[in-house]
């Protein structure tokens, strides 16, 4: 049977994982997966699912990890996935890494490395728009429009979480719970490590590059 592309990129916040992973889903015209965006989608649709969430998030409380689980199995089992995919920032913890690697069964793992104090200048730039498009001030602006999402128009805005405190207390969490997800990772899938502190289309170049090496995706590398 055909490989198809099963990526998950992990990396610490800053570190430009949903970008470098929309560039790659564009590339190879597949799904670019991302839990909070997941987690939108059923709240907006009024699933059951989406209502437990919703419910969750009202009461003040942490999405369950078997509710987080359950929305990626979900979205996995889509048929548009089976030509491949790419998740950006799951799993986070070895509770979500565990079911993931047998329901998910990913095979590249793509870690973007970017030191503590270069994410901590680097969100303060992030912008986001509400139906979650990343961009950057400096790195990566809109085009069209300042201070507008180019795909669909609306007005970009700066997260409440990207606050230089918020933000090293999520470096806290990432090195404590995903870091070893990192570690179990390698045992288990082929691991692409790219230095993160560059332009992106800079990081892109060296991703591209790593991901060459991967014999049965070089051939793919060459879609457009």
């Amino acid at each position: 049977m055909k490989k198809v592309p099963r990526i998950v990129i992990l990396g610490p916040q800053g570190g430009g994982k949903g970008t470098q992973a929309d560039r790659l889903a564009r590339r190879w015209h597949i799904p670019h997966i991302s839990t909070g965006q997941l987690l939108r989608d059923e709240m907006a649709r009024g699933t059951s699912l989406g209502q437990r969430i919703t419910t969750t998030m009202n009461r003040g409380r942490l999405i369950p990890v078997r509710l987080t689980n359950e929305v990626m199995r979900r979205r996995l089992s889509q048929p548009d996935c089976r030509l491949g995919w790419i998740c950006d920032g799951y799993p986070r913890n070895m509770a979500q890494a565990r079911p993931f690697a047998r329901f998910g069964r990913p095979n590249v793992l793509i870690v973007l490395h970017l030191l503590d104090q270069a994410a901590v200048r680097r969100l303060a730039g992030r912008r986001v728009c509400p139906q979650g498009h990343v961009y950057h001030l400096r790195y990566d602006p809109p085009k069209k429009r300042r201070g507008y999402c180019d795909r669909d128009g609306l007005r970009l805005w700066q997260r409440d979480d990207d606050t230089p405190s918020a933000i090293r207390q999520r470096l806290r969490i990432y090195h404590r719970e995903t870091e070893p997800v990192l570690r179990w990772f390698r045992k288990r899938v082929m691991i692409i490590s790219v230095e993160a502190r560059w332009p992106i289309p800079t990081v892109y170049r060296h991703l591209l590059s790593q991901l060459k090496r991967i014999p049965w995706l070089s051939s793919r590398l060459q879609q457009k």
